[in-house]
């Protein structure tokens, strides 16, 4: 059993992308039409409302919530045989991890702090990130499914927001870990729950409003070389702000 864990954040901390809309624009632009014909005007539809939640400002929690909800109705094993295309397609990416973040897990993994993703992306796209890093354990959005099929509903609690911060609290009630002696790592103030769940937090500079709760309190800061502008989203031409996970 490890002394400590440390929690990191996935898309925006560690990813230089956001790994739920990479995966829309796979799934649609690139798996559908290769296995079951023309997409029509879904991609277009479903873009353009994820598109207004975002930029009307509405919570993230919300935005996710609408997200899987189009998952209703969709193959358990089409959604899993497309997250593994999806995962090879971004691996072989040099720029997909921020280096300075990937550092940070790897050199707490040589002292023995496990690490463990913590996101609102969905299990089924981070797991192959995460058996790439050798990540053992992982909190995110869990789809729920009957008959083979998903219902566009997930498992409790939602992690964004309060849920990072409640599913680390029900991870570290199951073993010996304190929570002080554990880390977070963020880049976003939705990642706040999640920083102060642990008694060593990072915020991972981008966002202005993080930064300055971090340097008020005295957080650890670690800046990061990539231009959240440039990630790997923008550059497959997602049709999707980068702000929703």
């Amino acid at each position: 059993m490890p002394h400590a864990y440390a929690f990191f954040d996935v898309d925006g901390t560690l990813l230089n992308m956001k790994s739920m809309f990479s995966f829309h624009d796979y799934w649609y632009r690139r798996w559908l039409p290769s296995h079951s014909g023309a997409v029509g005007d879904e991609f277009e539809d479903v873009s353009a409302i994820l598109r207004a939640l975002t930029e009307n400002g509405s919570p993230r929690e919300l935005v996710n919530r609408r997200y899987y909800a189009f998952f209703a109705g969709r193959s358990v094993e089409a959604v899993a045989a497309c997250a593994e295309a999806w995962a090879r397609s971004v691996l072989a990416d040099p720029g997909l991890f921020i280096p300075e973040v990937l550092d940070e897990l790897s050199n707490l993994r040589a002292r023995s702090v496990e690490p463990v993703f913590v996101s609102g992306s969905f299990l089924e796209i981070l797991q192959p990130i995460a058996e790439h890093l050798g990540v053992r354990q992982v909190l995110a959005t869990r789809l729920l499914q009957a008959g083979g099929k998903y219902t566009g509903r997930f498992e409790a609690p939602q992690t964004i927001g309060t849920g990072k911060a409640v599913a680390i609290t029900a991870f570290l009630a199951r073993g010996t870990a304190q929570a002080a002696e554990c880390w977070a790592f963020g880049d976003d103030a939705s990642d706040l729950p999640m920083l102060e769940a642990v008694g060593r937090p990072v915020a991972v500079i981008g966002d202005p409003e993080l930064g300055a709760i971090a340097q008020a309190r005295s957080w650890r800061r670690l800046y990061v070389g990539a231009d959240p502008d440039q990630s790997l989203l923008l550059a497959g031409s997602s049709v999707l702000a980068e702000d929703a996970v």
